[in-house]
């Protein structure tokens, strides 16, 4: 519909099939929302990655881009399921109130560590701004629009359940673990897969105060239509 290329479009739908940051719980507390609802659902898309990963590939995949799915498998043991496995059995031998000590330590600075991690991510960006900035304002507005898209299709959703829900659905709907997404795949991505995750990042990590703000003027909004009532 905007004329994007072959390899844009690809790339987009690579976006689109990312799971959820696994700093979205440590944004959820930030916001006041529901830290293990924001967990379950990062598990979950980062479960549902693979899959719809694989189907968009197939689909949106030039000739010039061949996904090797031996490398892809092993990365998918190495990334996703070895580290989660490793979280189980943490569980599982470790003692808890080891690991809740050892959690309230980590909870204090992962916060201030999340708005570092976009530093490594624009390069790409960065280089595609200096050769042509029109073209660096047209992928910044990209990330923009799959953003507000994203974030408002998980609202949309889930708010027939509660605010709450529907806030959380947004804010898990629009972080978008796109490293791990590239790391799984690497070049079967395509040559704009980077410059677009350069140009998300803004966008993702500027949602919070978003958030922050709509959720103060939806719940004051809907506080003062009970009071009317």
């Amino acid at each position: 519909m905007l004329g994007a290329s072959d390899t844009l479009i690809l790339a987009i739908t690579a976006v689109a099939a990312t799971g959820s940051l696994f700093a979205t719980p440590a944004i959820a507390r930030s916001v006041g929302l529901d830290v293990m609802a924001a967990m379950a659902m990062t598990i979950a898309t980062t479960l549902l990655m693979p899959v719809v990963l694989y189907m968009n590939l197939v689909l949106f995949q030039q000739d010039s881009f061949q996904l090797d799915l031996l490398s892809y498998f092993q990365r998918l043991m190495i990334f996703i399921f070895g580290p989660m496995l490793l979280s189980a059995l943490s569980h599982r031998y470790i003692p808890n109130q080891i690991l809740k000590r050892a959690h309230s330590k980590i909870a204090q600075v992962t916060i201030l560590l999340v708005p570092a991690f976009p530093l490594g991510l624009v390069a790409d960006f960065r280089d595609l701004f200096d050769h042509s900035w029109q073209q660096g304002l047209i992928y910044f507005g990209y990330g923009m629009a799959i953003c507000v898209v994203f974030f408002v299709t998980g609202f949309l959703l889930f708010m027939r359940r509660s605010l709450q829900d529907g806030l959380l659905a947004g804010i898990t709907s629009a972080n978008r673990n796109v490293l791990l997404t590239f790391t799984v795949a690497g070049s079967a991505l395509g040559p704009d897969y980077l410059p677009l995750i350069g140009a998300l990042q803004l966008p993702i990590y500027t949602m919070p105060l978003v958030l922050k703000w709509l959720g103060n003027s939806l719940f004051s909004g809907s506080r003062s239509q009970s009071s009317a009532a």
